[in-house]
This record gives C-alpha cells, sequence and structure tokens, in this order.
C-alpha cells in the first residue's frame, strides 16, 4: 500500500523538478535568455507554483549554481579535512582543481557563473546571493591552511583567510584564462603556479 506523502514532501518534489529543469533551460537558453514561465512549463507546472517555491528567477540560478558547482570545491575541502594526514600538497590541489575544470561540463558552467556576474553587476540583490558562492569555501579553505601551519609548528605569513583568498582568486583567474584561451592558459598550469605561487608548503 502506497504512504500517501506530506504536503512537505510534495513540495520538497515540485522543488527538485522545477530545480532539474530550470537547469535544462539554463544549460539551453543561459541565464539571460530564460524564464519562469519557460521553466515552469518544462517541469509541467504553472508560473505560480514555480513563485510559491522561489522568489526570483535570480535565487533559483543562485541555487542551482551553489548545489552543483561549488558544491564540487566544498565536498573537497570538506573530504581534506576529514582526512587523518593533516596535509596535502599546494601542487595536489592545483591537479584536483585543473580535473575540475577538464570535466567536460565545465565551460558549460562556468558560462553561466559568468553570466551571472555580469547580472550582479546590475543587481545588488544578486550580487548579495553570487558573494556567498565564496563564503563557505573560503572558510574551508582557511582552516586548511591553519591546519597546515599548526602541523608544521610555523605561523603564516599572512592571515589565513587573506592566503585562501589568494588561493581562490589564482584558481578563479586561470579557471578564466583557460576559458577564453586553452592553449595560452592550458591546465597544466595550475599545479605550476600554486607551488611556484604559495610556495613548496602544504594544505
Amino acid at each position: 500500500m502506497k504512504t500517501r506523502m506530506t504536503r512537505a514532501e510534495q513540495r520538497e518534489n515540485t522543488r527538485a523538478a522545477l530545480r532539474d529543469a530550470a537547469w535544462t533551460v539554463f544549460l539551453r537558453r543561459g541565464y539571460a535568455g530564460s524564464s519562469v514561465e519557460e521553466i515552469a512549463a518544462e517541469a509541467g507546472y504553472t508560473r505560480g507554483a514555480f513563485y510559491y517555491n522561489f522568489d526570483s528567477l535570480g535565487e533559483l540560478f543562485v541555487d542551482l549554481l551553489q548545489a552543483r558547482v561549488y558544491s564540487l570545491y566544498r565536498e573537497m575541502g570538506e573530504r581534506r579535512l576529514d582526512e587523518d594526514q593533516p596535509t596535502y600538497s599546494l601542487r595536489e590541489a592545483g591537479e584536483e582543481l585543473a580535473q575540475m575544470q577538464a570535466d567536460p561540463d565545465s565551460r558549460r558552467h562556468f558560462r553561466l557563473w559568468l553570466e551571472l556576474l555580469a547580472e550582479a553587476g546590475r543587481d545588488d540583490g544578486l550580487k548579495q546571493l553570487a558573494a556567498g558562492f565564496w563564503t563557505g569555501n573560503r572558510g574551508l579553505l582557511a582552516e586548511l591552511i591553519r591546519r597546515d601551519y599548526d602541523a608544521r609548528g610555523v605561523p603564516p605569513p599572512v592571515d589565513a583567510g587573506r592566503l585562501a583568498t589568494a588561493v581562490i582568486a589564482l584558481d578563479v583567474g586561470l579557471a578564466l584564462q583557460h576559458y577564453v584561451d586553452p592553449e595560452g592558459a592550458p591546465l597544466d598550469l595550475y599545479p605550476e603556479l600554486f607551488e611556484t605561487l604559495f610556495g613548496s608548503g602544504e594544505l
């Protein structure tokens, strides 16, 4: 005998369907070319159902990028924090990030992320949502950096949070250059530059 879903479960199923439909539409049309109506139709729901579950198209867009792109960075950091070995080399970190950029879907996801940044420049509310991308990952990375320096018995040269920001800046800069000029900025630059610019230390 089937168990009847609760209202909360029904709503979560609706939200999940809208998320899946939105991802399909965003990848097909980009953020600027997408609409609430098309996403709702793709999911088999009405415009009203969309707004019952999400405040805006921008909120859903940011939610999806956070869940399907930035979660990969979060999982990478959490995995390292859970490992028994307290450190791993910066070259190793660069190799992992390069592998993420080499994923076949990476260029499409990166294009969506660039669209979000462009829209955030015109919309303060969207800018605040987008800022959340780096907040959690910066905290995880700072904790990895602090743990490494503690293990080596030396203080970091600058605040661990600032070092984490620099590591993120290098990742973003290389990803952007590789996106527009893959031959001029090949992915093997990741491990090489992470090790060279941040020293032979570990994370």
